[in-house]
């Protein structure tokens, strides 16, 4: 197959895992790099040593980029940076400096608003630094090389203009997914990532515009408008008559439209057939528009005349495609998604089942859990790829049967909580005994919860810093003390070394409550999955195809009710409805219940910061009348609003101590003195302490005034 217009290589890739021989062809530099990288490319990968010498110091590095761009696209810094690691660069060859080259303008991307450079200011929602632009660098070149592998195909990557690559190309299949214009916007890919495709040569042999405030280079790409596409896509498609299969993805309100592409396709020849789906951009706009609520298109094109077994088999396909998430556009930015198949089963005509369901779930969290295993920001930010290719199991079962699926991506995120590992699992519906159990739970909702599974070289103690690297040599805080306290200060094991074996997916919750699942879905439908002889996730019998057969057919004696498939379908959707119902349930419960929680805790947080002020005024010989005084002074105080509170802190801090005069001698002894009670209506009120609203400067005048007074023995 050739994919065209191959963008990220995304869809070529997805043909290349299938054993097919792929081309993949761009005009874009940029992405012919990235065809070269993972199409291309067999067996070379970035080793952890070349991607440390991209990133180490080079005297003789350019300065181009800090000097055309500084204080655009970038926060301080990072200009630098990227002008040394293109520098490094040029230092590898073949294979490798594509992967250096592609994770370069990833990392870019990333750092930039929505990986487009229409914009001068650096995105105010990026927090990369020097140091952030390196670590984004490193990741995506491990993860690219990750991708690279060996279908047994000789695959090639090529660039140039469309109509010039189609004729040197002979395939039984070419997926189109050109740039269109449509009633919102015009297109042109080189205007929009025109800095990544500069920095590819380093703008060797380009002229900056001076026309524009973006910098941009000169080019004679003029992009596609509504008044040029129906010239583009003649010019494209007459020069793509040999291949005898197309698969096109457009949308709706383009140029030219749907009734004008079938036309375009007849006056060729062509035969088409069309599927949509509702779809939405959410990566450049909030909010539901027109502009990013569109219907995908993906269009299936043969030569008109009798259809081949192979075209017969690719409309079935189609149809089968119709019941996935819409997702045909392959647009820049794209995130990597690990997929790593088998070499040894890359044979064409011999296919996997179609693909197993996956879900997303936060593997583990910054800080410390409920069994006392505390990961840092460090650690986890460096080791989460070991999570890759690793099992999931069933409650941390043991036994083969146990093991539902394996752990297909991993990825570091930070937010205000902290850091935390995301991971991809994929489950086994037809290799697992108890993976269509498992499945059916999770999308129920019944099993939510995970919990990771690690080794690690080394442990530390938070209390006296001991290290060890066996729990036998554990010192007496965390043989006795892990995950509880210690005169006061809390037992926790710090991890390094860390490497991820699994996870084990648990129907209650784990060591670390923040390990949920959050996302379930599924790139084959039940149907298909019946089709394969195996039960329903309903618990329905294995799918009839002629019983499927009949209640499609005349089977209901040609009477307008509706037929068996269309009441199980019916069926189908009032199952979805009512979980869907129910789902909304258990959110807002969770929410509500998750509310009571902060509530609470803020709550005994505001109590405990009171009874260490009421500590205070004890020690300083302040008594009660009765407990139940105590108790109201407690709730008073801790009911107050955090200014009044700092401002009574002040006031106890310079608070002299109460105390009562000698008693007179008794029996030739004198009685100690006895701190003088408060009484309840006195509510413990410093004598001193004013509750008026004043002003910053007269607050701090009564306050050194008081220290005044108290340093010279004043009286107030």
């Amino acid at each position: 197959m050739l994919d065209a217009f191959c963008g990220s290589a995304a869809v070529a890739y997805m043909y290349k895992t299938k054993g097919l021989q792929v081309t993949a062809s761009d005009r874009l530099r940029f992405c012919h790099h990235m065809a070269r990288a993972i199409i291309e490319n067999s067996n070379t990968k970035l080793t952890e040593a070349d991607i440390e010498t991209v990133l180490s110091d080079n005297a003789n590095a350019g300065t181009y980029v800090y000097d055309n761009y500084k204080q655009m696209y970038f926060h301080k810094g990072v200009h630098q940076r990227i002008d040394l690691i293109r520098a490094n660069i040029e230092n590898l060859k073949g294979y490798k400096r594509d992967i250096a080259l592609f994770a370069l303008g990833r990392a870019c991307m990333q750092a930039t608003d929505h990986g487009h450079f229409s914009s001068r200011k650096p995105d105010s929602r990026s927090i990369f630094n020097a140091d952030e632009f390196d670590k984004a660098f490193r990741k995506f070149a491990t993860k690219i090389s990750m991708l690279v592998f060996d279908n047994g195909q000789e695959n090639k990557a090529l660039v140039g203009d469309i109509e010039k690559v189609l004729p040197q190309v002979q395939a039984d299949l070419v997926y189109f997914d050109p740039p269109y214009a449509t009633q919102f916007s015009a297109a042109n890919y080189t205007a929009m990532y025109h800095f990544v495709e500069g920095l590819m040569t380093y703008w060797q042999g380009m002229e900056l515009r001076k026309d524009t405030a973006l910098k941009s280079f000169k080019t004679d790409d003029k992009g596609i408008s509504a008044k040029t596409a129906p010239a583009f896509f003649e010019t494209f498609l007459t020069a793509a008559q040999h291949f005898p299969v197309w698969l096109l993805s457009y949308r709706d309100k383009a140029f030219p439209n749907e009734r004008q592409m079938k036309t375009l396709f007849q006056k060729l020849g062509r035969i088409s057939r069309m599927r949509s789906k509702d779809h939405t951009y959410t990566q450049f706009n909030k909010g539901k528009t027109e502009a990013n609520q569109p219907k995908e298109r993906l269009f299936l094109v043969v030569k008109d005349g009798p259809k081949s077994q192979a075209e017969v088999e690719l409309d079935q396909e189609l149809t089968a495609l119709a019941e996935l998430p819409a997702n045909f556009r392959t647009q820049l930015p794209v995130e990597v998604t690990l997929i790593q198949p088998d070499p040894l089963s890359t044979v064409a005509n011999v296919q996997d089942p179609p693909s197993d369901p996956q879900f997303r779930c936060i593997l583990c969290r910054e800080g410390t859990n409920r069994n006392g295993d505390h990961f840092t920001r460090d650690e986890l930010s460096q080791r989460y790829l070991t999570a890759i290719n690793k099992k999931v199991d069933l409650q941390h079962g043991q036994e083969f049967d146990d093991i539902v699926g394996g752990i297909v991506d991993s990825d570091y995120l930070e937010d205000g909580q902290g850091g935390r590992v995301e991971v991809v699992g994929e489950l086994y519906l037809n290799e697992s005994k108890h993976g269509p159990l498992a499945y059916k739970m999770m999308k129920k909702g019944l099993v939510s919860q995970v919990s990771m599974e690690c080794d690690y070289a080394e442990g530390e103690c938070s209390i006296c810093r001991q290290r060890v690297k066996s729990k036998k040599d554990y010192c007496v805080h965390l043989a006795k003390y892990k995950g509880r306290m210690f005169e006061g200060k809390p037992v926790f094991e710090i991890l390094h070394g860390v490497t991820f074996s699994g996870l084990g997916l648990l129907d209650r919750k784990g060591a670390d409550e923040n390990a949920k699942i959050f996302q379930v879905g599924s790139a084959t439908s039940e149907a298909e999955y019946r089709q394969q002889g195996a039960e329903s996730m309903e618990g329905q019998k294995p799918w009839d195809e002629q019983s499927h057969a009949e209640k499609h057919s005349g089977g209901n004696g040609g009477s307008n009710q509706p037929s068996g498939g269309d009441q199980d379908l019916a069926s189908q959707n009032k199952v979805l409805l009512e979980e869907n119902k129910q789902l909304k349930r258990q959110v807002e419960e969770l929410t509500r219940r998750l509310q009571e929680i902060e509530a609470n805790q803020e709550a005994e947080a505001r109590k405990a910061r009171a009874a260490k002020l009421l500590a205070v005024y004890e020690r300083k010989g302040g008594t009660f009348s009765s407990p139940d005084a105590r108790e109201k002074e407690l709730e008073r105080l801790a009911g107050l609003s955090d200014e009044a509170f700092t401002a009574a802190e002040a006031s106890f801090a310079i608070m002299p101590s109460v105390t009562k005069p000698a008693s007179q001698p008794q029996n030739g002894k004198t009685m100690a003195t006895a701190p003088e009670s408060l009484n309840q209506e006195a509510r413990i009120r410093p004598r001193d302490v004013d509750d008026t609203q004043d002003s910053l400067e007269e607050k701090l005048t009564r306050g050194f005034m008081t220290v005044y007074r108290e340093r010279f023995g004043i009286q107030a």
